[in-house]
């Protein structure tokens, strides 16, 4: 029965090394920077047309990164705090080490398509071409944002404080895809690639909590 709760992230990470094959081969155009060749160039120039560099909202989501740092903080803050309170280390919330090792997934992913590089940003950074797919801050965005909606859920009793994670990590996730889309230093695809990346590992991460004890901290 547990592993059939894994067969949705399961899915969702088929789907994404299938979308990344699609956007590698499919409709490549030298539409980029300096001559960079993109894949589904038609749909990705036609958004490109749309949402050209904006600064406002590029700062914008640079600020809501920082929130996503902020949730990494205090979840550990969390786990050391029960770490000291109960003195062992199989005493800390199971949901807690979850959370790191999507946490850890995320980063490796990062760390991934920096070296296969599947396309360059529409702009240059500082003159130089960029690793594009997927967009790394909508994938962190959503895989922290959504690990923290799980956490709330699953592990925080009903109440204020529940409703408010779960709504401001709902925001914070959604502000970042857009505003990612809207600053204009992804293409279309990226985006949509973060998304998707960070809600596989966000559901890999909800099929873990759902095998735990239900427990409320």
């Amino acid at each position: 029965m547990k592993a059939k709760k894994y067969l949705a992230p399961a899915i969702l990470f088929v789907m994404f090394i299938i979308y990344t094959s699609v956007v590698k081969l499919a409709d490549v155009q030298a539409i980029g920077p300096l001559g960079s060749s993109v894949g589904l160039a038609s749909i990705n120039g036609f958004f490109a047309h749309i949402f050209q560099y904006n600064d406002l909202f590029y700062k914008l989501t640079k600020i809501i990164a920082l929130f996503s740092f902020m949730y990494i903080g205090a979840f550990a803050l969390l786990g050391l705090i029960q770490l000291i309170k109960n003195k062992s280390l199989k005493k800390v919330d199971p949901a807690i080490y979850g959370m790191g090792a999507a946490y850890i997934i995320t980063i490796l992913f990062y760390v991934l398509f920096e070296v296969i590089v599947i396309n360059y940003r529409p702009v240059l950074d500082e003159g130089e071409l960029e690793a594009s797919f997927p967009s790394s801050h909508t994938m962190l965005a959503v895989a922290v944002f959504g690990s923290a909606i799980v956490y709330a859920i699953y592990r925080i009793k009903k109440g204020a404080l529940r409703s408010c994670v779960v709504i401001a990590s709902a925001v914070f996730a959604s502000m970042m895809a857009l505003g990612r889309m809207i600053s204009g230093v992804h293409w279309f695809t990226d985006i949509v690639g973060g998304v998707l990346l960070g809600c596989a590992i966000t559901s890999l991460y909800l099929a873990f909590v759902q095998t735990l004890p239900a427990k409320e901290e």
